[in-house]
Formats: structure tokens, sequence, C-alpha cells
């Protein structure tokens, strides 16, 4: 078994960094607690499987808290397989809470990358602390970014914020679905924004632009989408009936149910909603 250590996401991006850092080494495995979820103080257990790297907690879709359970191998696939489609390591700017899988997804990819991530200051989202952030990047390396999208439309309403996009490798987006004009928009701008489709059960973003990356399959099943692949999570924490029904294992490859519907051609997944009208994505 391995010890299970939990780090406040009030301790800060530093302190968090380096629980994963030891975590994605074999240390102990990590739970970033938010500090406002009366979820948090619920007990976990002292120790979990070995192979476990991080618990991550998601309220999905239905409001009541679930704690999802990934291997480090999982969440080092994700890292790999995002950097390999954005085109090389990059420096990233952290806008996300990371207590929640998109911002922990920023810092797996900056220690993938032996890059220091910069952070976004304040407690409420700016155009003024993404450009403060952006500036302190070096110089040394690509720049990149992960943003929901209603960050995204505040950083285009800012011209300072739009000219420093404009020399970003990337700027994920994700969180919930991206409308397209605001997409159209950031592109008419010289922006080079990728949508970005997955859960905390996917450890995170698995689809960009509607293609899989890395070794991430996509496949329909009676309507359907269902992602496959090594960044996915082994379950829910502590709740096996929940796990069994929304994952499976087919011919070698692990599966998760997301309850959306959609199209797959074999390139290319259109989401078309879901059945009880949201939508996961993550970045």
């Amino acid at each position: 078994m391995r010890p299970l250590v939990t780090v406040a996401a009030t301790e800060g991006p530093v302190a968090v960094l380096e629980a994963l850092r030891s975590a994605l080494a074999g240390g102990p495995a990590l739970f970033v607690a938010s500090g406002a979820s009366g979820a948090d103080a619920a007990p976990l257990p002292a120790a979990v499987a070995q192979h476990v790297g991080l618990v991550v907690e998601t309220s999905g879709t239905t409001g009541r808290p679930k704690r999802v359970v990934l291997s480090a191998d999982a969440v080092l696939a994700s890292a790999a397989a995002s950097e390999s489609a954005l085109g090389g390591p990059a420096q990233w700017v952290l806008a996300l809470p990371v207590h929640y899988i998109a911002g922990l997804n920023v810092l797996a990819r900056s220690l993938c990358a032996q890059t220091s991530p910069e952070v976004v200051a304040g407690d409420h989202f700016t155009a003024a602390g993404f450009v403060a952030a952006a500036t302190a990047l070096s110089d040394d390396t690509a720049h990149a970014t992960a943003l929901v999208p209603a960050q995204l439309a505040t950083l285009l309403d800012d011209a300072d914020a739009r000219a420093v996009l404009r020399d970003f490798q990337a700027v994920l987006v994700g969180g919930q679905a991206t409308p397209e004009p605001l997409l159209e928009r950031a592109r008419e701008g010289g922006i080079r924004v990728v949508r970005s489709y997955g859960s905390s059960e996917t450890s995170g973003g698995c689809v960009y632009d509607g293609r899989p990356i890395g070794g991430a399959r996509v496949r329909i099943v009676d309507g359907e989408v269902q992602l496959g692949g090594p960044t996915v999570a082994d379950g829910y924490l502590d709740d096996p009936q929940l796990t069994e029904e929304r994952f499976t294992n087919d011919g070698g490859i692990r599966w998760f149910r997301t309850a959306d519907a959609g199209e797959f051609d074999g390139e290319t997944l259109r989401v078309l909603g879901r059945r009880d009208d949201v939508i996961i994505s993550g970045a």
C-alpha cells in the first residue's frame, strides 16, 4: 500500500506542485482539498494501492462529490500526450484552481517539461493578473496556458492580454462547451486556441479539437461517447458500484462511459450534448 496525503489548495500552488512531484516520483499519493467543500472533511483512507498517484474530487453533473483515483502512469501519460500534441515542452501560466484536474494538469505538464509555472495572482481572475504572470515567463521556451471559456472571453476583451496570447504556443480551452463565436474571435486575433475534451476520469483532456491525443481511444456505444486508453482512471475511491457503472475493460483497454452523446468518424469526435444537457470537458 501507498500512503495518501492531503494538501489544501489554500496552501498554494507551490505546495501542491511539490506534493505532486513527490507523488509522481513514487512518494505518497496526493489528494488536493478545495478547502471550501464540506466533502473535504469526509474521511480518507490512510493508504491507497501502490500504483495510485492522485485522487481528484469532482462533482461531475450530479452535485454529489466523487473522488477519482488516477495512477501516476495515467497522469504522466496525459502530460506527455499534451506536450506532444501541442508541439513540445512549454512553460505554463496557471490560471485554474489546483484542486481541479485542469489545474493539476498544468502542474504535471510543468514537471514533465522541467519548467516552472507562473501563477495568476489574486482571488479573482483578471486580464491584468494574467498579463503579469505571462510577462514573467522565460523567453527560453514556448508558452502555454489552460483556461475556461469565461477566462478566454475576459482576455480577449483586453488589448494587452490579446497581444500576450498571440505569442503562446497554445491556449487550451475546456471546462465546459466553448461557444464557436468565442473560438473564432480568438483565432481571428491570431491566437492558437485548442478545444480540450475530457474529464477527471480521463486525467483531463484527452481529445484536442475533436481528435484523440497520445494513446487515447474514442468509440461510440449506443450513441454514447466512451473514452479509453492509458489516461483513464482506476475508478472512484470507496465506490465500487459507481466504478462498475462508469468504467469497463474491453480488449485490454480501459474505457470510461462519459454519458455524452456524440459522433465519431474514426478521426474526429463531435460531441452533440449530454442526456442531462451538460457537457463534461477539461483542459
